[in-house]
């Protein structure tokens, strides 16, 4: 595979591969392949700096005609610009007093010595963690080198910091409350969002995320590629599993699995999460999707032959008034970190990094910014690429959620009868209540009968 250290010099007609130059003819000659394309091939890069240890900001500058002096970004200035213009938040999808407050949280781990840093190159933590923010926003490398005025290698290097710093730093860990009162603060939460306060004992809502990537290396896949490879979306990709509360922030997050792997299963790889669901008591549940097994600690759409029963179906609907948290959040997750737009490139291990910072990174704007963040965008970049997610999501999503293949043999089938999800079906029957008038006209067609959803129809029998 070409990597940033392969590429092919045009004057001298050789391919310099780790130091060593192999001249063109040969290799044309060796593999049998057309010379054009073998050069054409040559200028491929793969995401391979990403693996890099940390260096030092005074980067090695491309060597063209002698090394470039370059004049840093003005912070101060540019924030002036920005706040002027009133396109702060739009390019770092933050306040501009959240992004201070994040620059100070992570300071203590980027902060390096100015006086060995040679020739004044010194790069302030403001201009590392704003290069980090606009690559997670999906800005392209291009795009950053004209921003910071730095170099590609710099680049590399400083979103490199930035996702290392996020990741280290304990007071921007995802993790779930670890006490009655904050796991009481959740229930609430989804209690108040709740019709009839239905599911007043759900504390979290569970659904699986599928990452797309591009094919991942033999030695990072231990040797099969294609447990990566997702039947249903034809693309490879990873399976994150996450929870979340009904301010639509994580409370887990994970990337536990390749792409393949249904979600029942890939749940079972997350020990903690798993130990809290069992210990959960009496009355508290998670609310999942029909690909989880239905329990007394987690509560699943009645599928099949099942919601034809007006009970059942209202039962669904309620449901999916709490569940629905958790599409919203991968929907949120999605739009204001754009990296997830397209198929992710580089090692597992850095594509595992770089979906944590995104998600780390969401929590963080919810907590200081709320939900009044810019979710329009705008053409910052380019739109058409957001177009992958959109053709390959099922209809009305944002994002692509985990759907195993069709011929899979770890589809879970009807939910099984337990005495949380039976004490709420009888709270449905007694107060006569059903799903909504308009919502039934909505999604009904000829004679009223209801659609089933996108869910529902692929989990039927």
């Amino acid at each position: 595979m070409y990597t940033h250290s392969t590429y092919i010099s045009l004057k001298n007609k050789k391919l310099v591969t780790m130091g060593n130059e192999i001249s063109v003819d040969i290799l044309s000659k060796t593999w049998d392949i057309n010379k054009d394309l073998l050069t054409t091939l040559g200028y491929a890069l793969d995401d391979a700096m990403d693996d890099s240890d940390d260096e030092d900001d005074d980067v090695q500058e491309e060597k063209c005609s002698g090394t470039l002096d370059r004049v840093r970004l003005d912070w101060a200035q540019h924030v002036k610009k920005c706040i002027h213009e009133k396109s702060f938040s739009r390019k770092y999808r933050m306040s501009h007093n959240s992004f201070n407050r994040l620059v100070f949280i992570l300071k203590p781990y980027l902060e390096r010595n100015a006086d060995k840093a040679s020739r004044g190159r010194y790069i302030i933590p403001h201009i590392v963690v704003a290069i980090g923010t606009r690559y997670l926003a999906g800005e392209p490398y291009t795009a950053l080198n004209d921003i910071a005025n730095v170099s590609t290698p710099t680049v590399y290097n400083l979103k490199n910091r930035f996702i290392s710093a996020l990741l280290q730093a304990n007071a921007l860990k995802i993790k779930l409350p670890d006490s009655a009162e904050d796991w009481e603060k959740v229930r609430q939460g989804f209690q108040n969002i709740s019709s009839e306060n239905l599911f007043r004992g759900c504390i979290g809502a569970i659904d699986g995320f599928f990452a797309p990537i591009q094919q991942p290396r033999v030695k990072d896949a231990k040797g099969n590629p294609m447990s990566f490879m997702s039947g249903h979306y034809g693309m490879f990709g990873l399976n994150c599993q996450a929870v979340c509360d009904a301010r639509e922030r994580f409370l887990f997050f994970g990337v536990v699995a390749p792409g393949k792997t249904n979600d029942n299963i890939a749940l079972e790889y997350c020990a903690q999460l798993k130990e809290i669901i069992q210990n959960l008591p009496y009355g508290l549940f998670l609310v999942g999707d029909a690909a989880y097994t239905s329990n007394e600690r987690m509560l699943t759409p009645m599928v099949g032959s099942q919601r034809l029963d007006p009970v059942n179906d209202a039962y669904n609907f309620y449901l999916s008034q709490v569940r629905i948290r958790i599409e919203m959040t991968f929907a949120r997750l999605v739009t204001k970190w754009r990296i997830l737009r397209a198929p992710l490139m580089g090692s597992l291990a850095t594509i595992s990094r770089t979906l944590m910072a995104c998600a780390t990174m969401h929590n963080y704007v919810i907590d200081n910014d709320g939900h009044n963040e810019h979710l329009q965008l705008g053409n910052d970049s380019g739109g058409n690429d957001f177009d992958f997610i959109v053709r390959n999501a099922p209809t009305g999503m944002m994002y692509l959620p985990t759907m195993p293949d069709r011929n899979g043999d770890n589809i879970q089938q009807l939910a099984t009868s337990h005495t949380v999800q039976a004490s709420i079906l009888q709270v449905i029957e007694q107060l006569c209540i059903r799903r909504p008038r308009h919502n039934i006209e909505r999604n009904g067609v000829g004679n009223g009968t209801r659609q089933p959803s996108i869910e529902e129809s692929f989990y039927a029998p």
